[in-house]
């Protein structure tokens, strides 16, 4: 999502543009373009009468990056107004729970902090979250569109795919900072640049 992309650009390093030295980059500034947005859209689907929109979380492991990253997302949806509810489950149960809260309607988004089993079983996780409700662009689906610069789902009226947010996050920030030379041609516009990130 955005508010998850905005949230992971607070923690990028880039080279600052025409410097010769790495430095730090408060990217606070592009970080609030997408806060906006966010914030707009959530107040016009409580003006529409459609409520607050609600993302799920579900952490079915003791992995503490993945703990970490479900406090973020929470604090994100929180200074964004969107509802978040961090569901715990075991992992054997984590199957049942997204399919539950695919069918429920009051559920807009669902997100699945891994790793849960870890390899193919994680990717079959990944794929039981319905299309409609990924909003991290980890679902076959997305992820075949992202490979094959698919933009639009037209069975889903065409609908915009969903692109991981943390390198989506990525692309966001060195945009903001200039990194992109348009001069050159799609595919070089970063040659001769270096980002680090952590």
């Amino acid at each position: 999502t955005a508010a998850t992309a905005a949230t992971a650009a607070t923690a990028a390093t880039a080279a600052a543009p025409g410097a010769n030295s790495m430095v730090k980059v408060d990217v606070a500034a592009c970080a609030d373009v997408f806060h906006q947005e966010i914030k707009k859209g959530v107040q016009e689907c409580i003006s529409s009468g459609w409520g607050r929109p609600k993302l799920v979380g579900f952490l079915a492991n003791n992995d503490s990056g993945a703990a970490m990253y479900a406090r973020w997302t929470g604090k994100a949806c929180e200074r964004d107004g969107v509802d978040f509810e961090l569901r715990h489950v075991e992992r054997t149960k984590l199957e049942e729970a997204v399919v539950e809260a695919n069918d429920d309607n009051s559920v807009h988004g669902i997100i699945v902090y891994y790793p849960v089993f870890g390899g193919p079983i994680d990717d079959y996780i990944r794929d039981v979250i319905s299309i409609k409700k990924d909003v991290e662009g980890l679902n076959h689906r997305y992820r075949y569109s992202l490979y094959h610069n698919i933009r639009t789902l037209d069975n889903f009226g065409n609908r915009k795919c969903v692109l991981p947010c943390t390198p989506l996050a990525i692309l966001k920030i060195l945009e903001h900072l200039g990194a992109y030379d348009r001069a050159r041609e799609v595919g070089n516009q970063l040659a001769e640049k270096v980002a680090v990130v952590f």
